[in-house]
């Protein structure tokens, strides 16, 4: 056997047993949901064999299996939603359990009694206590659709939610818009999720793609103990599952608009100079301030349902498709006051520094004006009255700078309006001479940002099940520096992509392959 053939081998060999540990059927349920329980007969004895079905109320998607030798079902890789549970065994009534609501990461544990009868007769299951996490001692809450869609969000940013969530503040240390901060720790620490694949900017310590509220199906947030399947950080790990499309066509558009038109100034919006509400009134100090200017435009559409494109093939259709676009728009009104030469400073002529106090005398005995400007290239070594050597300055006359004094590359710095623009507001003048916010810069601060996403489900058999989506966001904004042509221009893209492909190989044995 060559060196290659066994490298093959060995790499084969190593390969097969990844899986066989991922097909285990305690392994991770990332971004899906369980259903599991026992089987029994009305005197508690397991009933094996018997045949256990659910079907997606929302898609028709159908998974099958059986009990074991225990009387153990266990249905996992399931993606949340509406089902109906069917489970039937010759000699034994149908049980049909249903309206069953799976949650994100919830391991549901439905025990079934069956009853002695027709197989052609039923026992229907239509309501039921709430389903208590029996499974798992990890702590956290699933934030579901009606609360994402009915609870007011200011920006549509579905994190706001975790506050709902125990042990949730808003916190600080990073994290962007999404940031919160869960069992006191920094908001960098907590960890994204989006459909069981990373959405977390190890960089930035934030999200990556944040979906808009009418593409999140639910998302859960947990705080505390969960599993080894999760990482990244210690703080909270949030997991979103997007939506997908159903049987039935369902579409939405939206337009959010906040404007300086549609609020009232705000107590603290008292820049009279910057915003003021009449313009044309020069009176710095007695004009009327108005809220800054303020515009956002948010919105944006849904459509879902069947495909239509693909073929249907016998039976109901198996493919359905989701997708979604949302646009932002921001403009918001900012004052900047800064300090810039007067006009005299920027020629050299500074006999407005020049104070009414007086120095005291200098070796030679002169006294001058405080605020006075030397000579530097006058210095020279005196004796004064008392023989000790000492260094003298002459002043510059009328506390006035040459311009062939200047340095040239300080001149032209001066002369260059780009750099440093000439005053454009009074400002005051202090007691040392000096201007003080006398430049007002009004350049508005910008953010805008697009979205798109698109989801794709398909069932090839009860066995065989792929979904796919494309997350797309471009994200910009302008924030001004100080003067005109300086500032800060923030320009990003994020790509998110999820596939998976779910295949049961035997009644106990499911694989799941996902990646993104």
């Amino acid at each position: 056997m060559s060196d290659s053939t066994r490298s093959i081998l060995q790499t084969a060999a190593t390969f097969m047993l990844v899986l066989t540990m991922s097909i285990h059927p305690a392994a991770a349920q990332l971004g899906t949901a369980t259903i599991s329980g026992n089987v029994t007969d009305s005197t508690g004895a397991v009933v094996v064999g018997a045949s256990v079905a659910v079907v997606s109320n929302e898609t028709g998607f159908r998974r099958e299996t059986v009990a074991n030798n225990q009387g153990q079902y266990n249905l996992p890789g399931l993606v949340p939603g509406n089902y109906d549970l069917t489970v039937e065994f010759q000699g034994f009534k149908r049980v049909e359990n249903k309206g069953l609501t799976v949650q994100v990461d919830q391991n549901a544990r439905i025990d079934v009694v069956l009853q002695i009868g027709q197989i052609t007769e039923s026992v229907e299951i239509t309501s039921r206590a709430p389903m208590v996490e029996s499974q798992s001692a990890a702590m956290g809450a699933v934030v579901d659709t009606q609360k994402i869609l009915s609870l007011p969000l200011n920006g549509r940013n579905f994190a706001q939610l975790a506050l709902l969530v125990p042990g949730v503040n808003t916190g600080s240390g990073g994290g962007g818009a999404e940031g919160f901060s869960a069992s006191g720790l920094r908001a960098d620490q907590n960890a994204f999720q989006i459909d069981g694949t990373s959405n977390s900017d190890s960089f930035a310590g934030r999200i990556t793609v944040r979906p808009n509220i009418d593409a999140v199906q639910e998302f859960k947030i947990q705080t505390s103990n969960y599993s080894a399947e999760f990482g990244k950080g210690g703080g909270a790990q949030v997991n979103v599952i997007t939506k997908s499309g159903t049987k039935d066509f369902h579409g939405t558009a939206w337009e959010f608009v906040r404007n300086d038109a549609f609020q009232a100034r705000r107590f603290f919006d008292t820049n009279r100079r910057a915003f003021p509400c009449d313009p044309s009134d020069t009176n710095l100090t007695t004009r009327a301030a108005c809220a800054p200017p303020f515009k956002q435009n948010q919105y944006g559409f849904n459509l879902g349902g069947p495909m239509f494109l693909i073929p249907k093939g016998s039976g109901d259709r198996k493919t359905f498709f989701f997708t979604t676009y949302e646009g932002f728009r921001q403009t918001r009104g900012n004052a900047t006051l800064a300090t810039v030469p007067s006009a005299a400073q920027r020629v050299g002529d500074f006999s407005q520094n020049l104070l009414t106090t007086t120095t005291v005398a200098d070796a030679l005995g002169r006294t001058y004006r405080r605020g006075q400007i030397f000579d530097p290239n006058s210095s020279r070594a005196v004796t004064d009255s008392a023989g000790r050597p000492r260094f003298v300055r002459d002043p510059f006359v009328g506390n006035q700078i040459p311009l062939s004094r200047m340095d040239p590359i300080a001149a032209r710095w001066l002369a260059d309006t780009t750099f440093i623009p000439l005053a454009n507001t009074p400002g005051t003048l202090g007691s040392n001479g000096n201007p003080s916010n006398n430049f007002q810069d009004g350049r508005k601060t910008t953010s805008n940002s697009d979205q798109f996403s698109a989801r794709l489900d398909h069932q090839f058999s009860p066995n065989d099940t792929v979904f796919g989506r494309f997350s797309f966001q471009d994200a910009n904004s302008y924030s001004p520096g100080t003067f005109p042509g300086f500032g800060t221009q923030d320009n990003q893209r994020q790509i998110n992509v999820t596939t998976s492909y779910t295949k049961v190989l035997s009644p106990s044995m499911v694989n799941e392959f996902r990646c993104g």
